[in-house]
C-alpha cells in the first residue's frame, strides 16, 4: 500500500473497507489550517495569508448553490473533499488549464481524513455521486448510499470521458461535504510531493503539537 495506509486496497465494484476523503491545499494555507481547522472558503479568506488555488468563477457560483435536500443549505456552507486523489482540479493547477493559476505540484499538499473520524466527531455532512454543481448529480446523507459512488472511476488515474462513457469526469469528482469546519485534530495524514515539503510539513505539525502523519508520495499515486 503506497503512502502508508491512505491508499487502502480497493476491489472494483466494492466500497473501500476504509473510506478516506481528500482535500488539496497550497502549502501557504497549512499554518492557518493547523491552527483553526479546515474552513469554508468565506471563513478561510479572513486569514490574510490565505491563497486560493481553484476556479474563482466556479467557486463563486457554488457559494449560493442550493443543496437539493430540505434544510441542508448551500454548497458554500460546507468544506468540500474528494473521495479520490488525482482530481481534475489538480491537473488544471499543474497545467494552468481553464485560466487557473499554474503552480508546481510540489506546492500542493493533500489533507487526508477517514470518514469514520467525521462520524465520531458528530459533524454534519452530505455527499454526492459526482461534481456537486452538475445537474445529473444526486446528493445523499446516509452512508448506506456510498454504493452510489462510482469507486472504480473515483480511484482511477485516467478519468477522461470516452466515446462509450461521457460521464466519467463528473463521477470522478464525487464530493464529501462537511458543514462549516473540520478541526485539525481530525486530519490523519498529510501527503506531500517531495522531501523538502515533508520537512516543511513535519516542522509545522510538531510546532502545533498535532498527531498527524506525513508521507511522501514516492509512487506517483497522488500527483500527475
Amino acid at each position: 500500500m503506497p503512502v502508508g495506509d491512505v491508499m487502502v486496497s480497493y476491489m472494483p465494484g466494492q466500497i473501500p473497507k476504509t473510506v478516506w476523503i481528500f482535500r488539496i491545499i497550497p502549502e501557504q494555507n497549512l499554518p492557518g489550517i493547523l491552527q483553526q481547522g479546515i474552513l469554508t472558503r468565506n471563513a478561510a479568506t479572513h486569514d490574510p495569508n490565505y491563497v486560493f488555488i481553484g476556479d474563482s468563477q466556479l467557486t463563486a457560483d457554488r457559494h449560493d448553490f442550493s443543496i437539493p435536500l430540505p434544510g441542508y443549505g448551500n454548497l458554500g456552507d460546507y468544506v468540500p473533499f474528494y473521495f479520490g486523489q488525482l482530481s481534475p482540479m489538480l491537473l488544471n493547477i499543474k497545467t494552468g488549464y481553464r485560466g487557473i493559476t499554474k503552480r508546481p505540484q510540489s506546492e500542493i499538499i493533500y489533507l487526508c481524513i477517514k470518514i469514520d473520524s467525521i462520524l465520531k466527531a458528530g459533524l454534519r455532512f452530505v455527499f454526492t455521486d459526482g461534481h456537486a454543481k452538475n445537474q445529473f448529480t444526486s446528493f445523499y446523507t446516509s452512508l448506506d448510499d456510498l454504493d452510489k459512488v462510482d469507486w472504480e472511476v473515483v480511484k482511477s488515474r485516467h478519468w477522461k470521458n470516452t466515446e462509450n462513457d461521457y460521464d466519467r469526469q463528473r463521477r470522478k469528482q464525487a464530493e464529501f461535504l462537511v458543514y462549516e469546519q473540520v478541526s485539525p485534530e481530525l486530519i490523519d495524514t498529510i501527503v506531500v510531493f517531495n522531501q523538502e515539503k515533508f520537512n516543511f510539513v513535519e516542522d509545522l505539525v510538531r510546532q502545533y503539537g498535532l498527531n498527524i502523519r506525513v508521507h511522501i508520495d514516492t509512487k506517483g499515486a497522488f500527483y500527475y
